[in-house]
């Protein structure tokens, strides 16, 4: 059917519909007004002048757009917006009637009838969605899990409702846990809010819970870890609800209740930059980031082209990543076609294409993140090490000396403190040799130093999963090693924001939160996976390798 005969059929139906709530709504006023006795004058008289009072309602609810409502979502503005129309066309009656010398239908039968009237018209038109109403009884799916939501507010009401909507959906929530006493006991969407989250392990077995659901966008990391770490402990699966922003943006995300991450477990609370002065750093500028298809560098060129740079050039000897990061920035940034993006595939060791590369772009900025950085790789091949960390950053340098760059951003590790591998030494001097350019040029160098990376290729998550997916063992090679973690996109935030207000000579050191020990990341990721850790999956300790320590230092004594 055509959607214009649809939407006039629709009209028509409501209309009528409303015509007889209207007329309904006038002879329940009579015969309450008359105890059931309704004068015959009165009755004449009413069905004299009943085409003029539908009317009336009808014009009114048409030009309030009450015809134009989407009652399947409506809400309270919208029932709002049928209490003026009713007001409006139930005072124009009084005032009419007020200046009528005999009243054959009496001025209580127009206030009782716009009672009803708008009780009728509510009901009516909010049927849609109290028939879908999360507190109505329905039947979900044979086999559904029984879902418990740690959090009722905003993000977990929306969820219980959504689920409660959907019975085909693989879930069927039951209760709330929350920490806001004055939430204790109350009802949500028909769910009670059984508890406090402290009180998860007795919910869970009271409720026979299959599945905990964590809908606390605002809560701190620590709460997050803790949550997981107890659902855990009890051996129930728990998922992550998308927050609240996510969900606006797209609102399929409402039924995908994701498994914990580990960005989740080692992530830090959301950390905010300036934006403002990022922007003013970046914007129409002309950036060229080194190893940009680097885990760093790839990320590094997805935030700078948000910023809006005139041009942003990409430099890496593998030419295949390089080839596939520009599809993906120029599909994921359409609008960005202002920013011109190129591609160079070269080595910072060749020092003549480097200076070649440098001169032509002529950068404004240069991230400097290209480097080997495999530490037990590096302990075999030391000279590999010096050519690509030391001697490339010297290339960099030089080349953007001499190309006028007003600022380079060196990016160096943890491991450069006190270092005792290959690695760590090669960029201790990547680090005095910035110090050095600082000392002799008007450009200004600085260094960002920080930790390993969540997700980077060669870190020891990606190996753990790969570990665990094979049923194990999961080795690790010390009891006590630990290390800080950061996640790729918010350390190359805070790349970005250390660049925006550095000045000549400065080495950054990232804030890396709180120290993890490998045993431990290692247990949580084998719990992740519904495995128990030592039975599931084995854990050995294989020693440590060539150049490696048990534990990071930030900073060295002298800094």
């Amino acid at each position: 059917m055509p959607t214009t005969v649809h939407r006039t059929l629709r009209l028509l139906a409501d209309l009528a519909v409303d015509a007889g709530i209207v007329i309904g709504g006038y002879y329940v006023g009579l015969f309450l007004r008359f105890d059931g006795r309704i004068p015959a004058e009165s009755r004449e008289t009413f069905w004299t002048v009943a085409p003029l009072i539908v009317a009336l309602y009808l014009v009114a609810n048409y030009l309030f757009g009450v015809y134009h409502t989407t009652w399947r979502y409506g809400g309270m503005g919208d029932v709002l917006n049928l209490v003026r129309t009713v007001l409006l066309v139930t005072a124009a009656i009084l005032l009419f009637n007020l200046t009528r010398g005999s009243r054959p239908i009496p001025l209580s039968v127009n206030l009782i009838a716009g009672a009803f009237t708008f009780l009728g018209m509510t009901f009516w038109k909010m049927s849609p969605r109290l028939i879908r109403h999360p507190g109505m009884p329905r039947s979900g799916r044979a086999g559904a899990r029984r879902l418990l939501i740690a959090g009722a507010g905003n993000t977990g009401q929306l969820v219980a409702r959504e689920f409660l909507q959907h019975g085909d959906w693989a879930y069927r929530p039951v209760a709330f846990a929350d920490d806001d006493p004055r939430k204790r006991g109350q009802r949500v969407h028909g769910l009670p809010v059984a508890g406090s989250t402290g009180e998860l392990p007795q919910l869970v077995d009271r409720l026979a819970i299959d599945v905990v659901a964590i809908a606390l966008p605002s809560a701190g990391r620590a709460k997050m870890r803790e949550l997981v770490g107890v659902c855990q402990a009890i051996g129930v699966p728990v998922r992550m609800v998308p927050g609240l922003p996510e969900m606006v943006r797209d609102p399929q995300l409402v039924s995908h209740l994701r498994e914990v991450t580990v960005e989740d477990l080692l992530g830090r609370d959301q950390i905010e930059i300036d934006y403002s002065q990022c922007l003013e750093s970046l914007r129409n500028r002309v950036v060229l980031i080194t190893g940009a298809a680097g885990s760093i560098g790839a990320e590094l060129a997805r935030q700078a082209l948000t910023f809006g740079p005139a041009a942003l050039h990409l430099l890496d000897n593998n030419e295949t990543a390089l080839h596939d990061l520009r599809q993906e920035l120029q599909q994921a940034q359409p609008d960005s076609a202002g920013a011109d993006l190129r591609l160079w595939p070269a080595s910072v060791t060749d020092a003549g294409k480097t200076g070649q590369v440098l001169q032509t772009v002529r950068p404004q900025v240069v991230f400097h993140t290209a480097a080997y950085k495999h530490v037990a790789l590096l302990e075999e091949h030391p000279d590999e090490a010096f050519r690509v960390n030391v001697l490339g950053t010297r290339n960099v340098c030089r080349a953007a000396a001499a190309a006028g760059v007003e600022k380079v951003v060196f990016i160096t590790t943890d491991k450069a403190v006190k270092p005792v591998s290959a690695y760590g030494a090669t960029k201790r001097i990547g680090e005095l040799l910035i110090l050095a350019m600082a000392e002799r040029s008007a450009t200004v160098f600085c260094a960002v130093r920080f930790g390993n990376v969540i997700g980077s290729r060669g870190s020891v998550v990606p190996i753990f999963s790969r570990q665990i997916q094979q049923g194990g063992p999961v080795g690790i090679t010390d009891p006590e090693a630990a290390r800080y973690f950061l996640t790729i996109p918010e350390a190359v935030s805070l790349i970005i924001q250390a660049a925006a207000f550095a000045e000549q000579g400065q080495v950054f050191m990232l804030d890396m939160g709180e120290e993890v020990r490998i045993q431990d990341l290692a247990e949580k990721m084998i719990r992740m996976k519904g495995l128990t850790p030592g039975e599931d999956v084995s854990i050995v300790y294989t020693g440590l390798r060539p150049g490696e320590k048990v534990r990071e230092e930030l900073v060295a004594d002298h800094e």
